[in-house]
């Protein structure tokens, strides 16, 4: 299994448009195949600071996810509300 952790720093008038434009993004990505989850997490110390959290089956469901019309679509949109992005974390699951 494949993780991502996609960090993002919103401006702070714009986060509950942040909330509202990632809603649609976390409830199509999560219904996707090879998607175990996909989350938006909210920094408990800072509010403007927001990760998207990801769990694919494999590398071959996250590279179709990268291109799926919603990712594609809202993604932009997200990174244009937000002030600052990064650094994102890729793992893959050590199995045992």
């Amino acid at each position: 299994m494949f993780k991502i952790v996609a960090r993002l720093t919103v401006k702070k008038e714009r986060i509950e448009e942040f909330k509202k434009t990632a809603e649609e993004l976390v409830r199509k990505s999560s219904a996707e195949d090879g998607n175990v989850f996909y989350s938006l997490n909210q920094d408990t110390q800072d509010e403007q600071k927001f990760a998207f959290i990801e769990c694919w089956k494999d590398d071959e469901a996250m590279k179709i996810h990268s291109a799926s019309e919603h990712f594609t679509r809202i993604f932009p949109i997200l990174t244009e509300i937000a002030e600052g992005s990064g650094p994102n974390d890729f793992y893959k699951e050590v199995e045992f």
